[in-house]
């Protein structure tokens, strides 16, 4: 038995996935220059700090996210791998600031 919680989520995610279907290609787009950008501040702050692992995760995360939309995966695998590279780059990005 689903939660109400659990089904706002879903229908959320639902929400954006076929609001990305819909305008997949201008969605790329914007979602690709603004990942890109966020992961290379990421990646910066990361060879800045001498650490090379953390600038290995976050080249990873930003290249299979640009890699998905370029391949025109799924629309829902499309948002988990940007939102997944988000995450991990603001977790990078925090990482080596403090």
């Amino acid at each position: 038995m689903e939660t109400k919680s659990e089904t706002m989520t879903n229908n959320w995610f639902d929400k954006q996935a076929q609001s990305f279907e819909v305008n997949r290609f201008g969605a790329m787009a914007l979602m690709m220059t603004a990942q890109s950008c966020w992961g290379s501040i990421a990646a910066m702050y990361a060879l800045q700090a001498d650490n090379i692992a953390l600038l290995a995760i976050c080249a990873a995360v930003t290249m299979a996210s640009n890699s998905a939309f370029i391949a025109q995966s799924p629309a829902k695998w499309c948002l988990v791998i940007f939102y997944t590279s988000v995450v991990a780059n603001l977790i990078i990005l925090l990482l080596t600031i403090f």
